[in-house]
């Protein structure tokens, strides 16, 4: 999960780190030789400092105040620190911009990036042995803001739906292939782990095995799954489904889609009819980490034609780039509900953006 990105951060990282060393280096070597006349005549009141030290060590805040304030101490971190300059930055900032743009990262995102890293590194002095882990701090602090995006709180949501004695209905919409049926019921394990009573709409009808295949999933899962053969009507199947599940008592439609591009007007008007008439509790986007800078205008085309309330991302498990992860969570401005690392039925767990800043080795 997220390897090629891992390396190329890494390396950019390690790169990025070697020019402010040898930055360092060269100015280093030549404030020395401007203060070597000021070095010298702190040397030799340096006993004076250090017997002050020894009367004070009893007083351990004193004796820290005292070496704080030592003449030698401020000349040391003069020759042992060094400020980038905004031009030095853009330079040295090169190599982790196209490590990012390469893993399919959004210009908005690396945009993001570079402003948090200049926030936190330009015209500031930074200690040559804390180069490295000034970066990576200031990286890890940038990639964790930008993978918090806004929350949604699904199961406070389902339990609305249950004071007003009526099962919550989730509507899962996204492309075709981006493994919205399986979700759909890895959802509904999910919630059934979490001792709700759901139930399965197969309003996949427009593909000749949409319902079956979820069909099958519930099986698999140990739900049940209201599915009609005779109808291409996907809003029907839904509507079916939540009096059904009225009628026997379910806490949770779990609503199944037909697989859809955002520029296909006739599918979008479809979806907002099945908005319209089954009135869903929430509408979560199903978004194949594997797609590419692609995700951000899908994320964005959807909420336009339908209000997305959060997403899904799944194939995480074998996501080695994971620009479009980043992209989708950051300039989605959606909250992210779950990821998807497998094939197995519970192969779904949280959003955890901590995770995944230790997986990309922050």
């Amino acid at each position: 999960m997220f390897g090629f990105l891992k390396d190329k951060l890494k390396s950019a990282v390690e790169k990025f780190t070697k020019k402010v060393e040898e930055e360092v280096e060269v100015i280093e070597e030549k404030e020395i030789e401007e203060k070597q006349p000021v070095i010298k005549k702190a040397k030799k009141a340096e006993p004076k400092i250090l017997e002050i030290e020894e009367i004070l060590k009893e007083d351990k805040e004193e004796k820290k105040e005292v070496k704080e304030k030592s003449f030698i101490k401020k000349i040391t971190e003069k020759v042992t620190t060094k400020k980038i300059s905004e031009e030095q930055f853009e330079e040295i900032f090169q190599d982790l911009q196209i490590a990012l743009l390469e893993n399919n990262v959004a210009l908005e995102v690396v945009d993001k990036i570079k402003e948090d890293l200049k926030e936190e590194l330009l015209e500031k002095p930074i200690k040559r042995i804390q180069i490295e882990s000034q970066v990576k701090e200031a990286l890890r602090k940038s990639l964790e803001e930008i993978l918090t995006p806004p929350e949604f709180d699904l199961i406070k949501t389902i339990e609305k739906a249950k004071k007003e004695s009526r099962p919550a209905v989730i509507l899962i919409i996204g492309y075709n292939g981006s493994g919205k049926s399986l979700s759909c019921a890895k959802l509904a394990h999910y919630l059934k782990q979490k001792k709700y009573k759901p139930i399965l709409a197969a309003a996949d009808t427009f593909r000749a095995a949409g319902a079956i295949q979820l069909v099958e999933y519930g099986k698999l899962a140990e739900i049940p799954v209201i599915h009609d053969p005779k109808t291409k009507d996907s809003c029907s199947v839904i509507f079916d489904t939540i009096k059904h599940a009225k009628s026997k008592h379910y806490d949770i439609v779990v609503a199944d889609t037909s697989g859809r591009i955002q520029n296909n007007k006739d599918l979008m008007d479809e979806l907002k009819k099945i908005t319209r008439i089954n009135n869903p509790d929430a509408t979560l986007l199903v978004v194949d980490s594997l797609t590419g800078s692609d995700v951000v205008i899908q994320v964005d085309q959807f909420d336009k034609n339908i209000a997305v309330d959060g997403l899904i991302l799944t194939k995480v498990d074998v996501d080695e780039k994971g620009g479009a992860f980043l992209s989708a969570v950051y300039t989605g401005k959606k909250p992210v509900l779950f990821v998807c690392l497998g094939q197995r039925i519970t192969d779904i767990e949280e959003y955890n953006p901590e995770k995944i800043v230790k997986q990309l080795g922050l």
